[in-house]
């Protein structure tokens, strides 16, 4: 039976069981990350992916990070965990990888002494009640709405969790982008890099790829647009997404 999923270059990821299927988003934010490498070597680094889904964020992680490097990746739903931990063990990086089904919330809890010297979330974007009873997109729509997580308790348990020197990567729409980053600003989380995504040429901007750390510094911005008027694959997108994408 074919796999129902995405073929990256050195990884699949099967998301059937997943609420939120692989998606534009996490590709981008994935691939836009930087990360750290370790200031004393042979150092273990933590990582976590808040949200984790299918795995993918983790995953890409993984491929980009150091051998030191272990990586977590949380969500509530027992069926996404469940799809994780499968594309995790199938991964070229397994022995790095880890997913836990909690709430945020829980596991910061529970994260007494450990710091995460990187945290990625593709959160939550939008309040609306649930509005359907099929299950499937009953799931989908708690996946995408912020009622199990507002974006405040997501970035106070981020404060809580990340490292003095770490740094905190998300994407969200670019409509709701300025109450998170004031939100963030009254927790001592600075906005350095913000990437702004835009469909095509001459249209709205899309989605904001930001990057937070404790210690603020110059902000960095840049801009992305992912189609051409043709509706091509920009180069610019491209290049972005070259070391995952299978095409590119």
């Amino acid at each position: 039976m074919k796999r129902q999923g995405f073929q990256f270059k050195q990884f699949f990821i099967e998301h059937k069981d997943c609420a939120m299927k692989v998606g534009t988003d996490s590709i981008m934010l994935g691939s836009w990350v930087t990360c750290p490498t370790c200031s004393i070597e042979n150092t273990p680094q933590q990582f976590l992916d808040i949200g984790t889904g299918s795995g993918l964020l983790a995953v890409m992680l993984a491929q980009k990070s150091t051998e030191h490097t272990y990586i977590t990746g949380i969500d509530i739903d027992s069926d996404a965990i469940g799809q994780a931990k499968r594309n995790m063990t199938n991964s070229p990086w397994s022995d790095k990888l880890i997913a836990q089904q909690t709430s945020l919330q829980a596991f910061q809890i529970s994260m007494v002494e450990q710091k995460f010297t990187l945290i990625i979330s593709n959160p939550p974007y939008f309040n609306s009640p649930l509005s359907t009873d099929e299950r499937d997109a009953k799931k989908r729509i708690q996946a995408r709405q912020t009622s199990k997580l507002t974006h405040q308790e997501l970035l106070e348990n981020v404060a809580q969790l990340l490292a003095d020197d770490g740094t905190f990567y998300c994407v969200l729409p670019s409509d709701v982008c300025e109450a998170f980053i004031g939100h963030a600003n009254t927790l001592g989380l600075h906005l350095i890099k913000q990437l702004t995504v835009f469909s095509k040429p001459n249209t709205p901007a899309l989605r904001e790829l930001l990057a937070f750390r404790f210690a603020a510094r110059p902000l960095h911005t840049e801009s992305l647009t992912i189609y051409t008027e043709n509706h091509l694959y920009s180069g610019d997108y491209m290049a972005l997404c070259k070391d995952y994408y299978l095409n590119f």
